[in-house]
């Protein structure tokens, strides 16, 4: 993934598992790793983890193997994300 934040940017790194419409997996990142819950529903994704008592929320499309959207930092701030299945 890469991600922009007004705090700067990254690329932290999701293994993500798809069962139906339910996804299961790990976020690592520069600030640890956390396990990933969330779900898929036609091109729509959610997916989230909490670290260090926040939880972030990333909410997007799905187009083939990418996907792009939004994410929530805990409430503080918010930002946005792009990804590629490797």
């Amino acid at each position: 993934m890469s991600v922009t934040t007004p705090q700067g940017s990254g690329t932290p790194v999701f293994t993500l598992k798809q069962a139906g419409k339910k996804l299961t997996g790990t976020y690592k990142g520069y600030f640890g790793e956390a396990p990933v819950t969330g779900t898929v529903k036609g091109k729509d994704v959610e997916m989230q983890y909490t670290m260090r008592g926040a939880l972030t929320i990333y909410k997007g499309k799905v187009d083939g193997n990418k996907m792009s959207g939004t994410i929530d930092l805990g409430g503080q701030a918010t930002g946005t994300f792009d990804g590629t299945k490797e």
